[in-house]
């Protein structure tokens, strides 16, 4: 089977065409290298000294707690306490106080406070029965961006896994992280999730409810949706039809 000599020249100047274009797509391979990385400083966390959770965890609505008097189990009620809608709880012999964005501990400490004229050197304790459902989003380069509701606490790697995990050209080392920190800006940093996966360093960051996880596309993985883009810009119409790339081949 031969080809034609204008079929050889075009396939030369494609090649020459690719051998331009494919390194200037690729040559920013990380279409978020602008964004900083993004610390546990920054999100308030201790990426040395790790507290146990119980002590850190802020409560939220809906969450379900127990309260246990040690000296005195007459006082316990018989069921787990929600949180209610406006963040606050009621207990018999307290009162109403406010539990969300309060820590167990801090909770514990106000119940016996509040405790102590009527029991004799009251000691509660407070733990979180039940957490109430969370959620954040994925998108990007994932199977199935959407989102994905959680207890307790998640990492980005385990969110993007609850979504089926990376695509094939997922930029895995520059995992947008999106949070509203409180303030008039979110914060936005890169998170290199592939450290965990190929070197099993720890996650020092957990994401709390509303993050947005972004997973961009690679440079390789962009300039291959490139050339399938345009591949018929740079060809020759009619080059594959009948009478055009397939007529010079005898």
């Amino acid at each position: 089977m031969k080809i034609c000599p204008a079929g050889h020249r075009f396939i030369k100047d494609l090649r020459c065409a690719l051998f331009v274009i494919l390194p200037i797509v690729m040559g920013c391979s990380n279409p978020v290298a602008h964004i900083p990385l993004i610390s546990p400083e920054q999100l308030i966390a201790n990426p040395t000294k790790q507290i146990p959770y119980e002590q850190t965890y802020r409560m939220v609505p809906y969450d379900l707690i127990s309260v246990r008097f040690t000296y005195h189990p007459e006082q316990d009620p018989k069921a787990p306490v929600a949180v209610r809608p406006d963040g606050q709880i009621s207990l018999d012999g307290v009162g109403t106080l406010q539990a969300a964005g309060r820590t167990p501990e801090d909770l514990a400490k106000d119940i016996a406070a509040k405790s102590s004229k009527r029991l004799r050197d009251p000691d509660v304790v407070v733990t979180v029965s039940q957490y109430a459902p969370r959620k954040i989003y994925v998108g990007g380069q994932v199977k199935q961006p959407g989102i994905v509701q959680f207890q307790g606490e998640i990492s980005p790697v385990q969110a993007i896994f609850e979504r089926g995990g990376f695509t094939p050209e997922a930029q895995m080392d520059s995992v947008i992280l999106i949070r509203n920190g409180g303030g008039p800006e979110p914060i936005i940093g890169r998170l290199n999730v592939d450290q965990a996966l190929e070197n099993g360093t720890p996650e020092k960051i957990s994401l709390l409810t509303n993050d947005v996880l972004y997973v961009p596309m690679s440079g390789i993985g962009r300039a291959d949706l490139w050339v399938k883009q345009h591949l018929n810009d740079i060809m020759p119409s009619g080059l594959f039809s009948a009478g055009g790339f397939a007529a010079g081949i005898r």
